[in-house]
């Protein structure tokens, strides 16, 4: 029984949006620019003086050799290296990396490494040493593709990192190990784990890749020590690494892994696949490898079925690649635009149509909505049960015959006269409700507020259409240097409180339900938008928790942002428990003088402050600095024991200078 690419497409798509997809790329994907495994021995061979047999040197690039024969090349070669420091021997490896020998940034990235690159991953393996996934993420990745709304002004450089869709690099020390699997339970940055060591410089300059916020100095030549090229090194990474071997046995059990590129076929692997599935026995999920038809009769179908938990698909010819893959991408990304008989892209209103014109159906069912009820037992709820439902869809006016329901939309606040100000969200719903008939006008002078100044709660007259102003109600509240945002301050600590006014105030107004869009998640935002969802989520609790005899029934939370969506859906975000409790996990990062880090978690219960924290890790609030990630509001990093610590915070701990 073969499987072909259209059988296992939905199935990718479908994984994809669930956050169990992640592609595992090898050499393959990096062809032409980089060099094959062969070619890149010689190189260090001729950098390091060593003899290359005359049968290996005339061989061409596809040419079937023994492997033990290259191991054995390549474990010369690597000890030829030894006699160079190693920025030089990084050099070498970059030097040998490179097609044809192109300078530091000049290498053209794949047709199929672009296709992957179009849509954003939260975890991608990879074998390769090059850097050319990262800049192709560079390069396609948009400011806000993932939040939903771009931002306005400068972000701060945690900012930046915070929401970046350009992947981290990771290689296999404790502390990435560490981060590859928080990256499995927790919404992170999105992660590039190259398990044989990183060198980069290949399609970008090395400065570049500091200032994308992909890895400094320090970083790069702890990754390119990591570079696995010889029997040796092999051995070291596999066996003496125990910690890499629980991490990437992890990895595999709880992720379907797409092989492209054939990354695979490392010996050293497939052992590595063997001795998880001895150990652990088979995983949930299905492992998929992509295979042009000329691998048909080379390969053991029946082994890597039965054995490793993969399922091999062939594709007629290797340039076909870049196409299927851009067929996943499309399912679960931006779509290319299709194109007409001129070249040019062609648009529709209705339905997509594929490249060759005909009308293409989506291939996969993707969640929108998730449901919660305030209920006991086990028991379906019952009618009369308090909900709340999560929609990944745009807010819609209500219809002017029900009474019973009603919109809250995000606001600012202006700070000399309390009036709400309106940024994309209020106002173009506001212009909906005018055309539906709603309201008579939209002029801003409509909205009044609707608790003491400086206000929490506005409404738009007496039309069911309410703004949340979730901002810091001090007189004059922080701004950072050269702040370039509106007057008024956001201030995550401030969400749950402003959910809590604005609720009460539609309570007292006698709605019954209640949609509210994202808070705090505009243009001008100081983070990525996942916290203040969590933080909506919090004032949801604190509301019914404050007001067990409230009329509202219920609750609809509209979700804009793909960034909040799909963390929810992939199980990364508690909203069930976040509904029901104020128990949190918080990370702490506690960094010495020297700037290494040690990272662990820390649970509490309710409003916790920094200096609680503290005492909890037994530090000496004398010593300490803190800075919490990402800032609460305008505040720089302070010695100040009161801030608020928020879920989904790191709080950073630095000795006090």
């Amino acid at each position: 029984m073969e499987i072909g690419f259209d059988d296992i497409l939905p199935y990718l798509a479908s994984a994809y949006r669930r956050g169990v997809l992640a592609p595992f790329i090898g050499s393959g994907m990096s062809r032409p620019a980089c060099t094959s495994w062969l070619d890149l021995l010689r190189g260090l061979a001729d950098a390091t003086g060593v003899d290359v047999p005359a049968h290996l040197r005339e061989a061409g690039t596809d040419a079937r050799l023994d492997t033990s024969e290259l191991y054995r090349l390549a474990d010369k070669a690597v000890l030829g290296l030894a006699s160079l420091d190693a920025e030089a021997r990084a050099d070498a490896y970059r030097e040998a990396l490179s097609q044809g020998g192109k300078p530091a940034g000049a290498c053209d990235v794949p047709a199929q490494t672009a296709a992957l690159a179009r849509c954003t991953w939260p975890l991608v393996l990879t074998t390769n040493y090059d850097d050319l996934y990262v800049v192709s993420r560079m390069r396609q990745a948009r400011a806000g593709e993932m939040a939903g709304v771009g931002r306005t002004g400068t972000p701060s450089r945690e900012a930046r990192r915070d929401e970046t869709d350009v992947p981290e690099v990771l290689g296999r020390s404790v502390e990435d190990c560490h981060k590859v699997l928080r990256s499995l339970e927790s919404p992170t940055r999105p992660v590039l784990w190259a398990l044989q060591g990183f060198l980069g410089g290949q399609a970008a300059r090395l400065d570049a890749l500091e200032e994308e916020l992909v890895l400094d100095a320090r970083r790069r030549a702890e990754l390119a020590g990591q570079v696995v090229a010889g029997y040796q090194q092999y051995q070291h990474a596999v066996n003496a690494q125990p910690h890499f071997r629980r991490a990437f046995a992890e990895v595999l059990s709880r992720r379907s892994l797409l092989f492209l590129g054939s990354g695979i076929l490392e010996d050293y692997l497939i052992n590595l696949f063997g001795e998880i599935a001895h150990h652990y026995g088979p995983g949930p999920h299905p492992h998929f490898a992509l295979f042009s038809a000329d691998r048909r009769e080379t390969l053991d179908v029946r082994f890597l079925q039965t054995r490793l938990g993969i399922a091999p698909v062939f594709y007629k010819d290797y340039a076909e690649l870049p196409e299927l893959i851009g067929r996943l991408t499309d399912a679960v990304g931006e779509r290319r635009a299709p194109a007409t008989s001129g070249g040019a892209p062609a648009t529709s209103s209705g339905a997509v149509k594929a490249l060759g014109g005909a009308v293409k159906a989506p291939v996969a069912w993707m969640p929108d909505e998730l449901g919660f009820s305030l209920s006991e037992g086990a028991t379906c709820p019952p009618g009369g049960a308090r909900r709340l439902r999560l929609r990944y869809a745009p807010l819609s006016v209500p219809g002017a015959a029900d009474g019973r329901a009603c919109v809250v939309v995000s606001v600012g606040r202006t700070l000399a006269d309390n009036r709400p100000l309106l940024g994309s969200q209020a106002k173009d719903f506001v212009d909906m409700a005018r055309q539906a008939g709603l309201v008579a006008d939209a002029a801003p002078g409509g909205w009044r507020p609707l608790d003491s100044a400086p206000s929490y709660a506005f409404r738009f007259g007496d039309a069911p259409i309410f703004g949340v102003a979730a901002r810091d109600r001090r007189p004059e509240p922080p701004r950072a240097a050269g702040d370039d945002g509106p007057e008024d301050s956001r201030d995550l600590g401030v969400i749950a409180e402003a959910i809590c006014a604005t609720l009460r105030a539609v309570d007292a107004a006698g709605f019954r339900r209640v949609h509210i869009g994202p808070v705090a998640s505009g243009k001008h935002r100081l983070w990525h938008p996942l916290h203040p969802f969590v933080q909506t989520l919090a004032g949801f609790r604190e509301f019914f928790r404050e007001n067990p005899a409230a009329g509202i029934e219920h609750l609809e939370h509209h979700v804009f942002s793909p960034a909040i969506w799909f963390p929810v859906v992939a199980g990364k975000v508690p909203v069930a428990e976040m509904l029901s409790s104020g128990m949190m996990k918080i990370w702490v990062d506690i960094r010495d003088a020297g700037g290494t880090s040690e990272i662990f978690a820390v649970t509490a219960c309710g409003p916790t402050r920094v200096g609680e924290i503290k005492a909890l890790c037994g530090l000496a609030p004398a010593r300490w600095s803190t800075e919490i990630l990402p800032r609460p509001s305008k505040v720089e990093p302070s010695s100040a024991d009161d801030l608020l610590v928020t879920p989904t915070s790191i709080v950073v701990f630095s000795p006090r200078r």
